[in-house]
């Protein structure tokens, strides 16, 4: 069997193992009944243990621990046999009985009582003191010290295994103080067990817990560990401060050198375990500790460091304080996003405003070019008084009745006159050529005024785009991205088996869709075995995952993956330029955003060659970069449509056949601008689509055009044409051809139908886009 294959079918079973356990442990009765059992052996194991002659303060706790984090029978029933079994007599009775006592405490209050840190703790000291007092052998010093010692010990382990055995808390190291204790105490209770006689298998465990403690959190943790874990056993077995000063000054020392790697990091902690027991080479353990230290060396050097720190990512709570603050960052910026979103809407606005008013066209104009006309030639004519005084009504007719016709024609002649102002009139010829003069000039203005309200239009219509985008740009910010930290620590032990993994991401975004992201030295062989990692993790979340790729942005470089949608999209694309051109006009463009829209643009330039493939071009490029932003297709079409139209200053077009099919749900829209039809093939049959708005550079404004909502199924075809192919007046042949054809391949339909435009005479650029919708099969 090839190699990959089997070791992509051994991380399959593997994931599979994971994805058992995962949902048992999400099934409810079966968690119950694991937590259960597991308190039951932790109060087995641990009401064996016993300190200062006889008092047995571990059951106690883990009992009362396990109370407060709701529940606690399991721990009771586990207390009440290991105590009559492995502890027996007197002491047993009194820590069964104050077991008993403490989960009674805890079911007596709320929860939210007995979950407060120093609830159950206080309830654990006062059961040990109101059962374990009629072991004290005389009410002297020493005993009633040993008793009240042993009642604080009793509250601090009650923390301690709170914090483990309860849910997270926001204090950083609790829970890993918690696990730290908790296991401490269990290897206690079992340390006197030995193999022959000589060597106990529980302290070499505690020893290499230690030291990794030291590895993992420095001499400071390490010594705080080596000294509680210590301290414990010297109080169990009755060796003064023997082990507490081993273990503590080995972890001292060794955790000194964490730096140094894990070999250097394992010579120090053995030169320094063995320096530790020399300070008690008269105690009868001095030998045997020396054995256990090197074999608590050995085997924290045999464990793979991905294990330790696979413990410690499990032992630590997520940092709440860096998500809070990340989403903090996002929602401030959507609202930034969406105050510039008001803002251009305002803009919008005060512009749309003032085009209307620039557009309201007065009589004064033609009024202010009679003024100037006649202040050039009346003014200086002897017959002024008579014209513009004696008859000054007849006058102003006169030029009443000339405007209506020179507007028309565009320019006046004296003709336009009426026949008595002409007879009258001496310096009549001076006068039309005035009037033209002013006439032109006026002209020039409106025209200069139509050019600027125009890119004032555009521009507004700019504006509005942008207030789009920047709502959609907002809300997605605002939105929050939920982070998984269970679910990361599964991707974690998973992906470890493929090499050091440094950060792991797993969250769903603002579409509430599952995200992997994963960095280290292992993305490489993840990448090299994409498919199989595909399908072993996808086993283990429960969830589809699209194969591993990898990304590179202001993040750093990662791999990652998403969670894959249950629909796909197959295009078939066949082209044909006109003949005698190098070039097509038509250009297309299909892509898959990381939403899950599969964008399907089709663009036929004015004309052909050269020049119309640039047009085309360059439209589905400004066009695909929104899409791929996240912004909806007519939004998208509100700002790139008034930018191409000042750049080709409204003298060509390009009509946008643009498709987009929502991946995860099979919900479709249609934009069409001055495109061909488009035809929609179902089980149902063929729909044709049209659009009655102009290509994109002559369109007045992109709210002409209005996307088409539909529903795709599974093997659903819509085939997109460029007007070369067919314009819609004659397209039975096109219809008949996809019904008969709808089982062929994309690309070969799209080929059919390329090949029977030519044979029909079509001289222009021909393109066909033929797409299909297909449901994915499930994941392994």
């Amino acid at each position: 069997m090839d190699k990959h294959v089997f070791t992509r079918r051994g991380f399959t079973l593997a994931a599979r193992a994971g994805n058992l356990a995962q949902r048992v442990q999400n099934d409810d009765h079966a968690r119950v009944i694991v937590g259960g059992l597991r308190q039951f052996v932790l109060a087995f194991v641990l009401s064996r243990g016993t300190m200062f002659g006889g008092y047995a303060p571990f059951g106690l706790a883990v009992a009362a621990a396990a109370a407060g984090a709701g529940g606690g029978y399991g721990a009771v029933l586990g207390l009440l046999l290991g105590s009559f079994l492995l502890c027996g007599g007197l002491y047993g009775l009194t820590a069964a009985a104050g077991g008993v006592l403490a989960v009674v405490c805890a079911h007596v209050f709320d929860r939210e009582t007995r979950q407060k840190v120093w609830f159950m703790p206080a309830c654990a000291m006062a059961c040990m003191a109101a059962t374990g007092f009629v072991l004290i052998p005389e009410f002297t010093l020493a005993p009633i010290a040993r008793f009240v010692c042993v009642t604080l010990v009793t509250g601090a382990l009650t923390a301690c295994y709170g914090f483990a055995l309860g849910p997270a808390r926001p204090m950083r190291m609790m829970r890993p103080a918690g696990f730290l204790a908790l296991s401490a105490s269990a290897l206690v209770s079992l340390s006197d067990l030995t193999i022959l006689g000589t060597i106990a298998p529980a302290r070499i465990l505690l020893y290499a817990l230690v030291l990794a403690a030291a590895y993992l959190g420095g001499s400071a943790s390490g010594t705080v560990a080596g000294v509680a874990a210590g301290a414990l056993l010297d109080a169990y077995t009755g060796q003064g401060a023997f082990f507490t000063c081993t273990y503590g000054l080995s972890a001292l020392i060794s955790g000194a050198f964490q730096g140094a790697g894990r070999v250097g990091f394992a010579v120090a902690a053995l030169i320094a375990g063995v320096g530790a027991a020399l300070v008690g080479a008269e105690n009868p353990v001095f030998v045997f500790a020396l054995y256990e230290g090197v074999f608590a060396v050995l085997i924290y050097a045999a464990v793979p460091g991905g294990v330790w720190q696979y413990a410690k990512d499990c032992l630590n709570p997520v940092r709440r304080d860096t998500a809070e603050s990340i989403g903090r960052i996002r929602r401030t910026a959507g609202r930034y996003a969406n105050e510039a979103s008001a803002a251009f809407g305002e803009l919008y606005e005060a512009l749309q405003s003032g085009l209307e008013h620039g557009r309201a066209e007065s009589s004064d104009e033609v009024r202010a070019v009679f003024d100037r006309a006649t202040d050039a030639v009346c003014a200086h004519c002897e017959a002024c008084g008579a014209c513009w005084q004696k008859e000054s009504v007849q006058t102003m007719n006169a030029f009443s009745t000339l405007a209506a016709p020179m507007l028309k024609r565009g320019r006046a002649e004296a003709n336009d006159f009426p026949q008595g102002f002409q007879g009258r009139c001496v310096h009549l010829p001076e006068l039309v050529q005035a009037i033209n003069r002013g006439l032109a000039a006026l002209h020039e203005r409106r025209a200069y005024r139509r050019r600027a309200l125009d890119n004032r239009a555009l521009i507004a219509q700019q504006y509005a785009g942008l207030t789009e985008i920047l709502r959609q740009v907002g809300g997605s910010l605002s939105a929050d991205q939920a982070s998984l930290p269970a679910r990361e620590r599964q991707v974690r032990s998973y992906a470890q088996a493929f090499g050091k993994i440094d950060k792991v991401a797993v969250f769903r975004d603002v579409s509430g869709r599952l995200r992997v992201e994963l960095a280290g030295e292992g993305a490489e062989r993840i990448l090299q075995d994409r498919k199989g990692f595909a399908v072993g993790l996808s086993a283990l979340l429960g969830c589809g995952l699209s194969e591993p790729e990898a990304l590179t942005d202001d993040l750093g470089s990662r791999v990652v993956l998403r969670e894959q949608a249950p629909y796909r999209v197959i295009a078939g694309i066949s082209q044909k330029q006109k003949e005698g051109e190098q070039v097509s006009g038509d250009t297309v463009h299909t892509f898959v955003t990381e939403d899950g829209r599969a964008c399907m643009l089709l663009a036929d330039g004015m004309g052909t060659g050269r020049e119309a493939a640039g047009d085309s071009g360059l439209l589905l490029s400004m066009m695909e970069r929104f899409l791929k932003a996240g912004i909806t297709v007519d939004d998208a079409l509100r700002t790139v449509a008034p930018a191409f139209r000042m750049r080709v200053e409204g003298m060509r077009g390009v009509t946008l056949d643009a498709l987009t099919v929502d991946l995860y749900s099979g919900k479709a829209s249609c934009l069409k601008c001055g495109a061909a039809p488009s035809y929609l093939k179902t089980g149902g049959g063929i729909t044709t689509l049209a659009g009655e708005s102009l290509p994109i550079g002559l369109m007045e404004s992109p709210e002409e055009a209005t996307p088409i909502p539909l529903r795709m199924l599974h093997g659903d075809l819509f085939i997109l044409l460029s007007d070369g192919v067919s314009d819609g007046t004659d397209d039975g042949w096109v219809k008949k051809i996809v019904e008969e054809r709808a089982g062929d391949s994309p690309k070969e339909l799209a080929a059919r139908l390329v090949a029977a435009a030519e044979k029909r005479g079509a001289s222009d650029d021909l393109t066909a886009l033929v797409v299909r919708l297909e449901r994915r099969k499930p994941a392994v």
